[in-house]
């Protein structure tokens, strides 16, 4: 029998009844009541977080029933029922303040209804105050609080000042209730993707544990291999003949494609749980998690540096910048990690540094899918119709064509994209080109006699490009040539050619190239 995948099925209740597959996730859950009360968790979208959250609701109303053979079940969890307060912004579509108005006072109305406040504040804050106080001492029990997405209308609307200070004056004295009406509180828990400490909602809030690069709560949310093969084998198996692989084959391909995420210092391997779940149930190999959109913001946050990509995702950062940035004014690196481009490769002790890098193939192609329409300004399908002819010509070993089709390319950027720091936005266009073929490329590629630019691979031909800003293919030709930049790849079963490009500042283009 096939597995029944939860494709976008948030509530933990309906998964179980309906049988559909579930990683359990209740051991690092208890984990969470045995460590402490109040958490909050940063997950880029798409991570789970929304059902961890509706796990937890379902626990503290005390439906036993729905956790049968998982590891709280025989736990010594002692299922005492409590009243859950759980705040939803994860699906709430709010882009004025009239809305979020409408979303909060909603919530507070059902449960000012539910126990019985008779006396009603004018504020937000105050109400939220008053339901869990009320809640409290009419069931004797300390209440749960659970927020899902907490940022999600400050995050979609940076681009919009004003309402976003609203929806921050809107938002900050809510949440201040977590630390102000601790005493009501047994458990409380505020889920989203950035952490904005500068827009002061933080500071009311220093009660909270950021556990976000906490090791011991790595796996909080997403998949790890070990329970792909314990929950999701059968799964993989199909997926495998479908293919006419191996299942190992198959694991090998799934992880190339979605795995790669680190969430603290010694974390496993982390799949994203919905593009992984979502390959398995379609059995196709598809970008699934850019296929429900990049943040515009980061894209543009990303075209207004004057960064080297290149230096955006390759970085090294301490543990701080990291959990305690905010989205609004935060460096590029901190913003990238938190929303799922950047991820943790590598923790170097001796520095207290992470180092940082893309996760997966499927970042990958789905950030410079994002990148190339802002950056060569134009739209995503004409982009596509020039890659595929660069392609092919890199292809066929037709060198001659595809610079060509390369200089048409970067001639038709409009001017105001590329004034400032033309050399840095011709490098990132020739980077985010050269990752969108599809061909294995390396920069600053290193050999004993220094660092060849670009070095482009195909099953047939080896690509060595040397590139001189503001010089000539000449003098690029001629640096390979000295440098000994082809000795590398002299052996292998492929054809080098070597191309020296020189870039004209003037033009903002290719001046002319050599080939050998």
């Amino acid at each position: 029998m096939s597995l029944r995948y939860p494709i976008g099925i948030q509530d933990f209740a309906l998964l179980r009844e309906d049988e559909y597959v579930y990683i359990d996730k209740t051991e690092e859950i208890c984990r969470l009541f045995e460590t402490g009360k109040n958490y909050f968790l940063s997950r880029p979208r798409r991570f789970g977080k929304s059902l961890m959250l509706s796990t937890i609701k379902y626990i503290f109303e005390g439906r036993r029933e729905l956790f049968e053979g998982l590891y709280i079940d025989s736990s010594d969890h002692d299922w005492t029922v409590r009243p859950v307060f759980h705040l939803d912004f994860a699906s709430a579509d709010v882009n004025t303040i009239e809305g979020l108005y409408d979303v909060i006072d909603t919530h507070l109305r059902k449960w000012e209804h539910l126990y019985e406040v008779s006396e009603l504040s004018t504020t937000f804050s105050q109400r939220f105050y008053n339901v869990l106080q009320a809640a409290c001492e009419r069931s004797g029990q300390r209440v749960v609080v659970l927020i899902d997405e907490y940022d999600k209308m400050l995050v979609n609307n940076l681009h919009r000042p004003e309402l976003h200070e609203e929806i921050r004056n809107l938002l900050r004295p809510v949440y201040a209730n977590l630390k102000a009406a601790d005493q009501y509180i047994h458990f409380a828990i505020l889920t989203g993707v950035s952490r904005f400490s500068r827009l002061s909602i933080f500071s009311d809030l220093n009660n909270l544990l950021d556990i976000s690069l906490d090791d011991r709560f790595s796996t909080l949310c997403g998949i790890t291999e070990d329970e792909i093969r314990r929950f999701l084998a059968p799964g993989v198996e199909e997926f495998a003949q479908k293919e006419e692989v191996d299942f190992e084959g198959m694991m090998g391909l799934l992880k190339a494609n979605y795995d790669g995420y680190h969430f603290s210092r010694n974390s496993p391997d982390i799949y994203n749980p919905f593009s992984l779940i979502s390959a398995l149930s379609k059995r196709e190999l598809e970008h699934f998690w850019y296929a429900t959109g990049t943040p515009s913001f980061l894209v543009k946050m990303m075209q207004h540096s004057s960064e080297d990509i290149r230096d955006m995702l390759d970085v090294n950062s301490s543990g701080p910048s990291l959990s305690s940035s905010d989205t609004m004014h935060s460096k590029l690196t901190a913003v990238l990690f938190q929303t799922g481009y950047l991820t943790i490769k590598e923790y170097i002790k001796e520095d207290s540094e992470y180092r940082l890098g893309i996760p997966n193939h499927e970042v990958e192609v789905g950030l410079f899918n994002s990148l190339l329409p802002y950056y060569a300004g134009r739209n995503e399908d004409e982009s596509e119709s020039v890659l595929r002819k660069i392609r092919d010509a890199v292809r066929r070993g037709e060198p001659d064509r595809f610079l060509s089709l390369l200089q048409s390319f970067l001639a038709d950027i409009p001017y105001d994209l590329s004034k400032n720091k033309p050399e840095v936005y011709f490098e990132n266009n020739l980077y985010i080109i050269f990752k969108l073929l599809g061909f294995y490329v390396a920069t600053e590629y290193r050999t004993s006699q220094g660092r060849v630019d670009i070095v482009l691979s195909t099953p047939k031909y080896v690509y060595v490009i040397e590139l001189k800003l503001n010089g000539t293919a000449e003098d690029a030709i001629a640096q390979i040539k000295d440098r000994a930049y082809t000795l590398p790849f002299a052996t292998a079963d492929r054809q080098v050619i070597t191309i020296g490009i020189g870039f004209s500042q003037q033009t903002r283009n290719i001046d002319r190239w050599i080939i050998r």
